[in-house]
């Protein structure tokens, strides 16, 4: 057997689930933001799977999916079946859970899904940057440590816009000199299995620019994926501040099957239960559209999970007495073929706002050199 794994105060002990904490954020008031750790131990060697939730405290899915996914005391998971480890973070983000909000209170306004260590792409942080980094920051960086050291594969599982479908996220991947295009293509194809694997609805993230300018590279999956060059995505369990029974259930077996997917338990995929699921013959990647021209009153014409064609008119942009604003007859319409992820929050929009989140067609590359400035 190889050595156990220790994750914070849980060492992994073979044939036995081990509960612990994992130092978070020091308070001022003593002690620490403790993360909750839960490592599933084989008998048998295999590879190790993380899953982690709720680096958004108003986003209870993942949570939920992980409790689901023991049952009460661990009776659920098929433990005698294990090869290999499974380590699971509840929430990454404890003070957010506590008061429900995305950020955690002491980086208010902050996106903790942007604080995992970037690709090394330098000696050493400056003097400058190393004096700015937080200490929320700092603790996913001794997080991440532990996942480089002890980790085969990773999903990160979230929520996305209230009443949105449920996806999985596929991440570009980044070379250069010491990681080349043909090992990122290798990895890129061993991450796609897992993602089919998980059998989601899969949507390719923000094209380069707006991927690296958004910090997702700095993501806990894109960190993984990118730093770690380890398989990783993403999963978004439809709405936040909320948990869809039937969504969380699906995304159980789906974690069961990627198991398998890994060798880590036996017999073929179960069939998951029934979730929305838009079918178009191309790939998609997001977007954020259409955009209202002007500030005004929308009313939704399509819905989460629609397909939608170049032309279609899917919302109607409207004065406050009701009269519609702009050419059109106020109709907005969208420019893109793909589907609807799900409605923007609201019915009142000011100039400029999206309206949607849409997967539309994407003919792009998910190989990419880094940027000559990165």
């Amino acid at each position: 057997m190889t050595p156990p794994i220790t994750v914070g105060t849980a060492t992994g002990v073979p044939g036995q689930i081990v509960y612990g904490t994992f130092d978070g954020v020091a308070m001022p008031t003593g002690g620490t933001d403790a993360l909750p750790v839960i490592i599933i131990s084989g008998k048998k060697d295999g590879p190790i799977l993380w899953i982690t939730g709720s680096i958004h405290g108003n986003e209870y899915s993942g949570l939920t999916t992980i409790h689901r996914l023991l049952g009460p005391d661990g009776a659920d998971f098929p433990l005698d079946q294990l090869r290999g480890t499974v380590v699971m973070i509840p929430t990454l983000n404890p003070a957010g859970l506590r008061t429900e909000t995305r950020s955690p209170y002491y980086n208010r306004g902050s996106d903790p899904n942007r604080m995992f260590p970037a690709p090394d792409r330098s000696a050493r942080k400056t003097d400058d940057e190393e004096a700015s980094v937080t200490a929320l920051e700092r603790v996913y960086e001794r997080l991440y440590e532990r996942i480089e050291a002890h980790g085969d594969f990773l999903v990160d599982l979230h929520n996305a816009v209230i009443g949105s479908i449920a996806f999985s996220f596929r991440d570009p991947i980044y070379y250069d000199d010491r990681f080349t295009r043909a090992d990122a293509r290798a990895l890129q194809a061993r991450n796609d299995d897992m993602i089919r694997a998980f059998g989601f609805p899969v949507i390719n993230e923000f094209p380069s620019s707006e991927y690296l300018k958004k910090n997702l590279h700095r993501s806990v999956s894109g960190s993984v994926l990118n730093r770690a060059r380890r398989p990783a995505f993403t999963v978004e369990l439809s709405s936040y501040l909320h948990v869809d029974m039937a969504i969380r259930d699906a995304a159980v077996v789906g974690l069961r099957n990627v198991m398998r997917w890994a060798e880590m338990l036996p017999g073929p995929a179960e069939a998951l239960p029934p979730i929305p699921f838009p079918r178009v013959d191309f790939p998609v990647r997001r977007i954020l559209h259409p955009r209202a021209p002007q500030s005004g009153i929308v009313t939704h014409l399509v819905d989460a999970g629609d397909v939608i064609h170049k032309g279609d008119p899917v919302a109607r942009l409207t004065d406050v007495y009701g009269r519609p604003l702009g050419a059109d007859d106020g109709l907005l319409r969208t420019d893109h073929d793909g589907y609807v992820v799900g409605r923007m929050q609201g019915n009142v929009y000011y100039e400029n706002e999206p309206v949607l989140w849409l997967a539309v067609r994407d003919s792009g590359d998910l190989l990419l050199p880094y940027p000559e400035d990165y």
